[in-house]
C-alpha cells in the first residue's frame, strides 16, 4: 500500500510578495539617499537596483514611483530616475508643512482633555529633559535625532493619524538636508530650553495658545538658519567666480 507524503511547509520560508519588496526597496533606497549614498542628480539605474537588491524590476519601480512622491527622487522621461535636488523652495515648503501639521496637532490636542494621555507627556518629559544634555555635548548628531523625534511625538499625540504619517514623511526630507549641508547648529542649549522643554511645559500645562508659539518660532528659527546658510553659500560662489 503506497503511502501518501504529506507535504509540510518549512517554518521560516515565507515568501517575499510584491507589496513587502518594494517597501524594502523603498527603505534601502531611501536610506542611501538621506545618507548621502546617493547624491543629487545620480541617476538611479533601475537594472543596476535591481541587481544590487535582488529583486525584480516590478518592485524596484514601484519603490522608485514611491520616492518621488515623498519628493526624494524626480522621474523624468527619457532619463528615468534620477536622486532631487536640494532646492531652498523645496526646503523651505517642507518646514512650512511641517509648522502647519503641528499646529493642527496642538490645535487638536487643546480640544481633547485627555490629549496627551499620561504616557505620551512622560515621554515629552523625557525628549525634553534629554533635550537640554545632549545640547551640551559635542557632537550634534544625537540632539537633532532627540529634537525629531520630540516634534514627531507631538504631532502623533493628536491622534490625527494622516497629519501623523504626513509630518514623518517630511521627516525623511528634514534629515537629508542636514546631511547634505552640514549645518551647524550653535546655541544648541538656548535652543533646548527655549523650543523643547518650554513647548513640553506648555503643553503639560495646556497652554495651547502659547505651545502654537513656540512651535511658530521653532519653525520661523529653522527657517532663518537654512537661508542664512543659502546666502553665506551664495557669497562664497561670487567670492570664488569673481577671482
Amino acid at each position: 500500500m503506497a503511502v501518501k507524503k504529506s507535504v509540510t511547509r518549512r517554518a521560516g520560508l515565507v515568501p517575499v510578495n510584491n507589496m513587502a519588496s518594494s517597501d524594502h526597496a523603498a527603505d534601502q533606497i531611501r536610506s542611501a539617499i538621506v545618507q548621502g549614498v546617493f547624491q543629487p542628480g545620480d541617476r538611479l539605474i533601475e537594472k543596476k537596483l535591481t541587481e544590487e537588491l535582488n529583486l525584480s524590476r516590478h518592485p524596484v519601480r514601484e519603490a522608485l514611483r514611491r520616492l518621488s512622491q515623498e519628493g526624494l527622487v524626480d522621474v523624468r522621461p527619457n532619463r528615468g530616475a534620477v536622486v532631487a535636488k536640494l532646492e531652498p523652495r523645496n526646503v523651505l515648503e517642507v518646514y512650512a508643512i511641517r509648522s502647519a501639521l503641528g499646529e493642527l496637532a496642538l490645535k487638536e490636542m487643546q480640544k481633547h482633555p485627555a490629549l496627551p494621555s499620561p504616557a505620551e507627556l512622560k515621554a515629552l518629559e523625557r525628549m525634553s529633559l534629554a533635550a537640554v544634555k545632549l545640547s551640551r555635548q559635542d557632537n550634534q548628531q544625537a540632539t537633532i535625532r532627540n529634537d525629531l523625534e520630540f516634534q514627531e511625538a507631538i504631532v502623533a499625540a493628536s491622534r490625527l493619524e494622516r497629519c501623523a504619517r504626513y509630518f514623518a514623511e517630511t521627516t525623511v526630507e528634514v534629515r537629508r538636508f542636514n546631511n547634505l549641508t552640514g549645518i551647524v547648529y550653535t546655541d544648541r542649549e538656548k535652543d533646548a530650553l527655549n523650543y523643547v522643554a518650554a513647548l513640553f511645559e506648555a503643553i503639560k500645562s495646556r497652554d495651547f495658545d502659547q505651545a502654537r508659539a513656540i512651535w511658530q518660532q521653532k519653525f520661523n528659527k529653522a527657517v532663518e538658519r537654512y537661508m542664512a546658510l543659502v546666502d553665506k553659500e551664495n557669497d562664497e560662489w561670487l567670492d570664488e567666480s569673481g577671482k
